[in-house]
């Protein structure tokens, strides 16, 4: 019996090491959507995905982040959400730095806020706060926050950026409201016939944005399922859900294609492992 606990807590404590380790190594992840309803415009082109922040730094001052993503060299910087974690007032300064390091790159930045930004009003009990991060986000970015974006360069394309309240991150839709909401957001600028990309941080709603009729959905918020395993994926979210079906990669649903990344940083439980941080790269072909 002793011997066995000193072997299952030597394997408790190498598996621990390896996911402080990992936290660091940053890595990028590049998957390839095949569709006829690709666009001429956007053929070739690529878009950098970065989601799931939360205040970390890879390198002083993100330097190791912003330098990989100038290697990739995107036509577009999507950011789906939990930049801060919402807690403070003076996460603003981490969100500020990052987002105009983003801006410098060349591409163009699309945000989308998540969970942790809506929660930004809710554990402050005061707006100002959320309101300073909206304008902030404006300066830096298209901010798409139940909002829409035809960019001039691509004119046969179209993000959607959905919004969600924070009872949605705890709850199913059982009434189809966000297919509706989608749909909605679509009228404004999404003519029909073109190739519409909706960004929504929580992937959990799947067939809800399937049905909304989008081509591509790119989300985050599972970080990967934070302990990965061979054959079984992610094992527990940040949400402690168990092996969750959908926490990392490319799902389909009819016309659909989701891309889920699994973030480059980490909330409360600052390990992972067999998973690490990764900046997703679409790439249209």
């Amino acid at each position: 019996m002793k011997v066995f606990i000193i072997v299952f807590s030597s394997i408790v404590i190498l598996f621990l090491i390896m996911g402080l380790i990992e936290l660091k190594l940053l890595t990028v992840t590049e998957y390839e959507i095949k569709s006829p309803d690709i666009p001429e415009s956007l053929k070739g082109k690529k878009i950098a995905v970065v989601s799931d922040l939360h205040e970390v730094y890879h390198g002083k001052d993100n330097v190791r982040l912003l330098e990989k993503l100038k290697e990739i060299n995107a036509e577009y910087i999507v950011v789906p959400g939990d930049v801060i974690n919402g807690r403070s007032e003076k996460e603003l300064k981490y969100a500020g730095h990052i987002l105009q390091g983003l801006s410098t790159l060349g591409g163009q930045v699309i945000y989308t806020f998540g969970n942790h930004e809506e929660k930004l009003a809710v554990n402050l009990k005061d707006r100002t706060a959320y309101e300073k991060l909206v304008k902030m986000s404006n300066e830096y970015s298209v901010l798409l926050n139940d909002a829409s974006f035809c960019p001039e360069q691509d004119d046969k394309m179209c993000f959607v950026g959905l919004n969600l309240p924070l009872w949605l991150y705890h709850d199913h839709d059982r009434t189809g409201m966000l297919k509706t909401k989608v749909g909605d957001i679509m009228k404004k600028d999404c003519a029909a016939g073109k190739y519409t990309i909706l960004i929504a941080h929580d992937p959990e709603h799947f067939d809800n944005y399937a049905d909304a009729g989008v081509n591509l959905c790119i989300c985050g918020h599972l970080h990967g399922g934070i302990v990965r395993m061979p054959f079984l994926g992610g094992m527990v979210t940040p949400r402690l859900q168990i092996f969750t079906k959908r926490s990392k990669g490319v799902f389909e649903k009819g016309k659909m294609k989701m891309v889920i990344s699994g973030g480059v940083g980490w909330h409360d439980f600052p390990i992972r492992i067999f998973n690490r941080p990764e900046i997703v790269v679409i790439r249209f072909v």
